[in-house]
């Protein structure tokens, strides 16, 4: 089997830790700094990429693939090779975006740049052919789209790759999600989507709050697209419906949190089908809130988690 992962908005994501918050006209000396390779496609191929290492009678090919500058390439190319994931990226002029997580006692925040705002990209950029993809594979496409994608990126590419018998997991949000969700064209509609709360208004008209709010958030999504998953932040994730919760952890930083979440449920469902498929994906997120900068958790800890007493 191939797992192919679609990240059109990579990033060096960096996080910049201070001992407090600053005042108006500080200077701010000896900032502690941790750089990683990002972005959500990104972050699901690793975490497959380690279950695959770690298992790998089950002959899983993992790969990522999507837009990345040429000028930052290096720091990319290094980390998919540590993890053995095949590089499948389309190089574009210019440099990736990188990103900045300030993390103080007081709070946190997050600058997201802008990625590749000067190209032009259609699905065709993909070449799903070309990709290996085919019967019986799964592809992942995860995160936001650069200025030069159109809304309608998805849907085509969901169409693309239904064509050759895979099947597609997605993972975005606004407008992106909703031309795929709602796309005249049944084919287009991916198998899989993983909203958070906030991401089902668009989809449904409402945030759902309570057990009845997501259940009925479910069945109407579900109407258009087989599977849902939506997460409900730190509480836990509901999986067509059901609910499985958190465990508890100390959370260090989110980051990777929801990629590894869903990456864990894909591996569980497609790769290595399991009955405690949602209990596995939420150890799994939340032993990545424990980890700095989206660095992938202990695949030990995770079954620990699994097994632990839940919120």
């Amino acid at each position: 089997m191939n797992i192919v992962c679609i990240c059109m908005s990579p990033a060096l994501d960096a996080t910049v830790t201070l001992k407090a918050w600053p005042k108006d006209g500080d200077v701010v000396k000896d900032v502690e700094e941790v750089e990683n390779v990002g972005g959500k496609g990104v972050n699901v191929a690793r975490w497959l990429a380690l279950r695959a290492a770690a298992d790998p009678g089950r002959g899983v090919r993992v790969a990522c693939g999507g837009l990345l500058g040429a000028d930052n390439a290096v720091p990319f190319e290094k980390e998919l090779a540590k993890f053995g994931i095949a590089d499948l990226f389309r190089r574009v002029p210019g440099a990736t975006r990188r990103n900045e997580m300030v993390v103080t006692p007081q709070g946190s925040f997050k600058l997201n740049r802008k990625a590749f705002p000067g190209l032009a990209a259609d699905a065709a950029v993909l070449h799903a052919e070309a990709l290996g993809v085919g019967s019986g594979d799964v592809v992942v496409m995860s995160g936001s789209l650069p200025p030069c994608c159109p809304a309608s990126f998805y849907a085509d590419c969901t169409r693309a790759f239904r064509a050759l018998g895979a099947t597609v997991v997605l993972d975005a949000s606004g407008e992106p999600l909703r031309a795929a969700v709602f796309s005249a064209d049944a084919s287009a509609r991916p198998d899989v989507i993983k909203p958070n709360a906030d991401e089902c208004a668009p989809l449904v008209g409402f945030v759902p709050k309570t057990p009845a709010d997501f259940a009925r958030a479910t069945e109407l999504l579900r109407e258009r697209v087989p599977h849902v998953v939506i997460s409900d932040g730190g509480a836990g994730c509901w999986f067509d419906g059901v609910f499985a919760p958190a465990p508890e952890v100390d959370v260090l930083d989110t980051t990777a949190a929801g990629d590894t979440l869903l990456a864990e449920w894909c591996w569980r469902t497609y790769a290595a089908p399991a009955d405690e498929a949602p209990r596995w994906a939420v150890a799994a997120g939340s032993a990545a809130c424990t980890m700095p900068g989206g660095d992938p958790p202990a695949l030990d800890l995770v079954e620990k988690l699994k097994g632990s007493e839940s919120k």
